[in-house]
């Protein structure tokens, strides 16, 4: 089953005044045309879609722009609130989108139903996990105290629960969240609380991919765990990134991701589950 994985779109964000609706339209464009000549199965986009929680009219107009378009590729997208929405606003309509193919998970509550899809090898459970305030999220889950690390541990937990009642089912989370050895940059909201902003790679140990949302830099955590980045530069500390989309290929027997930044510059690599 093939995957195409984008995050952190900000949408209404401005660049030391600069509007860039502009040109973020044009990348949501990109994004809906590379679906198409990739031949996805299912796209997933990792929160921060918009960059207010009370976004602009402009921001707004072009979301229901995208949606018009994610509807229109036909093909199931898996969509998370980030640290940046508003998870109530983002998540408003959600139950109407699902009958169209696009599945919000912006309720903490809502992180261990998945959204299930098939191909030739069986099925495959696409779990949204959004981004857990952890003062907000701790009673929510039931996390033992209110740190980054509790809150996704319980959510993670939820997810394996219900995993188990699903043998010989592959598993792909998305989460917006710091992971432990990834590198920001300096466009990225601090998260912190209590002086720790983030969790353990180890969480997600058993998932087959998890495309992770909330850091700029396109990066592998490890072979698992990806970050997509954000598709536009929003500060100048992103002046040397290669900005990208993410195609995960996930076979019976393991994940292959290809960076892809086609029309922008291009970056290939390849790796598999050991």
């Amino acid at each position: 089953m093939r995957f195409l994985h984008t995050s952190d779109w900000h949408l209404g964000r401005r660049f030391h005044g600069e509007d860039l609706i502009d040109h973020q339209r044009k990348v949501l464009d990109h994004i809906c045309a590379t679906a198409r000549t990739q031949k996805v199965d299912a796209l997933l986009i990792a929160g921060d879609i918009y960059d207010r929680a009370i976004p602009s009219l402009d921001a707004v107009r072009l979301f229901d722009r995208a949606l018009h378009q994610l509807t229109d590729l036909g093909i199931p997208t898996v969509m998370i609130s980030g640290n940046h929405d508003s998870a109530h606003r983002l998540g408003t309509g959600s139950g109407l989108y699902a009958k169209a193919g696009v599945h919000l998970r912006t309720d903490p509550a809502d992180a261990a139903r998945p959204v299930l899809l098939d191909d030739e090898h069986g099925p495959v459970a696409v779990y949204g996990v959004p981004y857990l305030e952890p003062a907000l999220a701790r009673t929510q889950l039931d996390a033992e105290t209110a740190s980054h690390q509790a809150v996704l541990t319980s959510a993670l937990g939820r997810i394996r629960a219900d995993l188990a009642t699903r043998p010989g089912t592959r598993s792909v989370v998305l989460a917006h969240a710091f992971i432990t050895g990834a590198t920001t940059s300096k466009s990225e909201r601090d998260i912190s609380v209590g002086g720790i902003a983030h969790a353990g790679a180890d969480l997600f140990d058993g998932i087959h991919y998890t495309a992770l949302g909330h850091l700029h830099r396109p990066q592998s955590v490890n072979d698992r765990i990806h970050y997509s980045g954000s598709p536009l530069a929003y500060s100048f500390s992103e002046t040397n990134h290669t900005k990208s989309l993410t195609l995960a290929d996930l076979p019976a027997d393991g994940v292959k991701c290809l960076f892809d930044a086609r029309g922008l510059r291009s970056l290939l690599c390849h790796h598999r589950i050991p």
